[in-house]
């Protein structure tokens, strides 16, 4: 690797590991276990894109939460308005309302070790003080992490389910795929992960009839979990300024970039804007 200014290079070092660093060269490498670069690779080339990448997961980061604040509306109200109707109205404590009951049980039961982090929080002291051991489903779903909130969406018998997506505009097996994806785009994000040529479990959903009108767009890329966020964003100004966001910090980076190794087509904007819902 040509090394332009040593002295930018190791500050740059000292900030951000190596290891974390060299990920964003590894298609650089003469091959895929060749520690060995092809010829004319920059360090400057690879720190900006790096800095792309940490640029895109704040962008990311900041319509994630809208969609986190959102689902967990969406999921407790379907969910209670349907199966928490009668008094104590805690009827979410019961098994016999999901389908796939030991996942349920379990997130509760990991919800109950979540919960000693938010102790001090007046939410909970409220509810402890007035409930005892229950709490109202919008509590839970508050306080339970992204992953944990998609499952329990899983865990729900088909009419719940039905809902819940009818209300978000979308069929509930590929709600159940979205909400999985978003999930795992949250935590990447969140930790700092690497987006940037990197391929994504599980693959996004979309339909037979989308996929052939645009086969360039790949299932497991960064594309179409960055597509995924965008369709279940939940008002068309968000979504159009999302794209705008996105597109902007493409087009300040382009110079670096790889839209294969991103998956995203020639002409993303545009099926970013035509493919907005479903």
């Amino acid at each position: 690797m040509i090394i332009d200014d040593r002295s930018f290079a190791e500050n740059y070092l000292m900030k951000t590991n190596y290891y974390r660093f060299t990920g964003y060269a590894l298609q650089f490498r003469v091959a895929p276990h060749d520690s060995n670069y092809i010829d004319d690779v920059r360090f400057s080339k690879i720190a900006r894109i790096y800095e792309f990448d940490t640029e895109l997961r704040n962008v990311l980061k900041k319509w994630i939460e809208v969609l986190e604040i959102y689902f967990r509306t969406q999921i407790s109200h379907g969910f209670a308005m349907t199966k928490c109707v009668d008094p104590p109205h805690n009827q979410h404590y019961d098994m016999a309302n999901y389908y796939n009951k030991a996942a349920a049980q379990a997130i509760f039961d990991n919800f109950v070790q979540q919960k000693k982090y938010y102790k001090d929080t007046l939410i909970l002291q409220h509810h402890q003080n007035k409930y005892g051991d229950k709490y109202p489903l919008w509590v839970i779903t508050e306080m339970i992490s992204f992953s944990d909130l998609s499952k329990l969406y899983s865990c729900m018998y088909i009419s719940e389910r039905d809902t819940i997506a009818t209300s978000v505009g979308t069929g509930r097996d590929v709600l159940k795929n979205h909400l999985h994806c978003l999930s795992v785009l949250r935590n990447k994000c969140a930790h700092a992960a690497r987006l940037y040529n990197t391929d994504f479990k599980p693959s996004a959903r979309f339909s037979d009839t989308f996929l052939r009108k645009n086969p360039d767009v790949k299932n497991n890329s960064l594309f179409a979990y960055i597509l995924v966020m965008i369709r279940r964003l939940p008002e068309n100004t968000m979504k159009l300024d999302a794209i705008q966001d996105i597109s902007s910090l493409i087009e300040k980076y382009n110079d670096v970039l790889d839209y294969h190794l991103m998956g995203f087509p020639p002409n993303f904007v545009e099926v970013l804007t035509n493919n907005k819902g479903n």
